[in-house]
C-alpha cells in the first residue's frame, strides 16, 4: 500500500532526514520524495490566501499503515515543535486504497 508522507512546517532543508531515507530505501519501501521550494514561491489556482507550509514529501510503499507510521516517526519533523508529518494513503485510479 502506498502512502504520502507530507512534511508540514516552515522550510527546513537542513533537517537530517538520512536515517529515514536509508531505512526506507534499504527496505525497498521508498518510492521517492522531494524538498519543496519556500511557500512564498507557490501560486494557488484559483487565487487564494497563503498556501499551506509544506516543506517536503515522500512516497512509501509498505504492507500496512503501522509501517508507514513507523517510518514517519523516523523523520525529525515528527519530533519538532511547529512541525508534523501527515500520513495519507494514496488511492488507486479505481478508488481503492
Amino acid at each position: 500500500m502506498r502512502f504520502l508522507l507530507i512534511l508540514h512546517g516552515e522550510s527546513r532543508a537542513d533537517l537530517p532526514r538520512t536515517n529515514f531515507e536509508h531505512t526506507a530505501r534499504d527496505a525497498g519501501e521508498l518510492i521517492g520524495g522531494e524538498l519543496l521550494a519556500h511557500p512564498q514561491l507557490a501560486v494557488t489556482v484559483p487565487d487564494r490566501p497563503g498556501p499551506t507550509a509544506i516543506d517536503a514529501y515522500y512516497v512509501v510503499d509498505v504492507e500496512h499503515l503501522d509501517r508507514a507510521l513507523e517510518l514517519a516517526r523516523l523523520l525529525p519533523d515528527a519530533r519538532l515543535d511547529g512541525r508534523y508529518v501527515e500520513v495519507r494513503p494514496i488511492m488507486r485510479r479505481s478508488g481503492e486504497l
